[in-house]
């Protein structure tokens, strides 16, 4: 008798390792559209805290005027940050590489940082009443414009991840505007639970100034505590799930409440799991983050390059590439990596003159110029942003599938027409109802002219 082994054909290995789902967050993130949206996120969110901080120029609250939250404002994110700053005067291919290499452990933490910053100093133990009304403006206003843009990531992000078909920028923003309250008020309805057990520890606060009260209040404390404990399970589980709540509305199209309670319950209910899928994320933005990188600056530098074979020392310097390093100037970490490498002189150098600035057109070249360069690392600090909210899409996904048993490629469409029976009509002749073949299909009747 002849032994018959089974062999195996094929194995599904989407199935076996769901978590590759994750892999395609990249190519996702990296399409023309969502690089649109990520860089548009982050620019008009520095130019309403801008606009907010000049209304409140004359607090001295300390932690407005604190050094973390003032070198946050103080320019684009991806002129202060090493992590997504773009080099524009890279002398050599070392230089290049050791700034692209630069941070991208850190790029993922620091864009969950800058986007949560306000609402992490709404917490600071020196904030005054001022300080509050001031960084609560700064968190409403950001929560509108990635409620925006990143409502519109996530949608594309849900219909690439489920049906690989994604709306283009304008349905996409169409979306988002329509959904704006649900993808925006999440959070809020988390800070607003915590604000109700803190204003009650606010009130045992005031009663503590009497002596009689305080004694009391000591008893009792551990009603304080529980207080507490509710606050941290709430602010802790909308910091570390907060990118659910636009993968929720985007994969299911709900509203702000049921975003909030999936988003409690999937941080919650699996958290080793969310902690192995973040990993995850984090290892991925890191990766990619280095390509982009190497992309844009490499782009710039070989731009300036090419440029300097035609263009004269002086005026390339003066507009093109200006010299990073003057005397007396401090050198950051960007200009230090452009910077070769020398060893320290044997006397102290005579201090050179700044080179004068360039004027009239050369001024508008240069301006232009630099504009360009800095549009380009808007899109590749875009890009971590934009990643940011197509990877928790991913992750909400994986989560749903583990905790609920859905299907991956169930998804939440917008004016999909029912499919039904054509309409009848009487045949003449027999009498007998029959399909109309000649009638044309519409919206309404999708089932005709079958």
């Amino acid at each position: 008798m002849i032994n018959q082994h089974d062999k195996l054909r094929d194995v599904s290995w989407n199935e076996l390792f769901r978590w590759l789902l994750l892999l395609r967050s990249v190519r996702i993130a990296l399409t023309a559209r969502v690089l649109v949206l990520g860089a548009a996120g982050l620019i008009c969110t520095t130019l309403g805290w801008w606009g907010i901080n000049y209304l409140f120029s004359a607090s001295a609250d300390p932690v407005i005027q604190g050094e973390a939250w003032q070198r946050t404002i103080s320019d684009w994110l991806w002129n202060t940050s090493p992590e997504f700053s773009i080099l524009t005067s890279a002398r050599s291919a070392d230089a290049l590489f050791r700034h692209v290499a630069t941070g991208l452990a850190e790029a993922p933490v620091s864009l969950w940082l800058f986007l949560t910053r306000p609402f992490i100093n709404l917490f600071h133990g020196e904030l005054t009443p001022i300080g509050f009304v001031y960084f609560a403006l700064c968190g409403v206003w950001e929560l509108l414009v990635w409620g925006l843009f990143g409502g519109a990531i996530a949608r594309i992000a849900a219909l690439k991840f489920t049906r690989d078909e994604a709306p283009d920028l304008p349905g996409a923003l169409r979306h988002a505007a329509s959904k704006l309250t649900s993808y925006s008020m999440a959070p809020l309805l988390a800070l607003a639970g915590a604000a109700v057990f803190g204003v009650q520890l606010a009130v045992l606060g005031w009663i503590m100034r009497l002596d009689f009260l305080a004694m009391v209040a000591g008893l009792a404390w551990p009603f304080a505590l529980l207080l507490g404990l509710l606050m941290a399970i709430l602010l802790i589980g909308a910091l570390a799930g907060w990118p659910l709540m636009w993968a929720t509305v985007g994969v299911e199209g709900t509203d702000a409440f049921d975003a909030l309670s999936r988003s409690y319950a999937y941080t919650y209910q699996k958290p080793l799991r969310l902690l192995w899928y973040a990993l995850l994320v984090v290892v991925l933005a890191a990766v990619s983050m280095f390509i982009v990188k190497l992309f844009a600056t490499s782009a710039i530098a070989l731009g300036n390059w090419s440029v300097s074979w035609g263009l004269d020392e002086p005026t390339y310097h003066e507009i093109v590439s200006p010299r990073p390093v003057t005397a007396g100037a401090p050198v950051t970490a960007a200009l230090a990596d452009a910077m070769p490498v020398e060893p320290p002189p044997l006397a102290e150098p005579a201090a050179e003159a700044s080179p004068q600035a360039p004027t009239g057109t050369m001024w508008l070249a240069a301006k232009a110029i630099r504009f360009w360069k800095s549009l380009l690392g808007a899109l590749a600090a875009g890009y971590q942003a934009s990643f940011l909210f197509v990877a928790a899409v991913g992750v909400y996904l994986l989560l749903r599938k583990d905790i609920d048993g859905a299907e991956m490629d169930e998804v939440y469409v917008e004016d999909e027409p029912e499919f039904g029976m054509p309409p009848l009509a009487d045949e003449h002749v027999t009498g007998v109802p029959e399909v109309q073949a000649d009638l044309a299909a519409t919206p309404e009747n999708p089932g005709a002219d079958l």
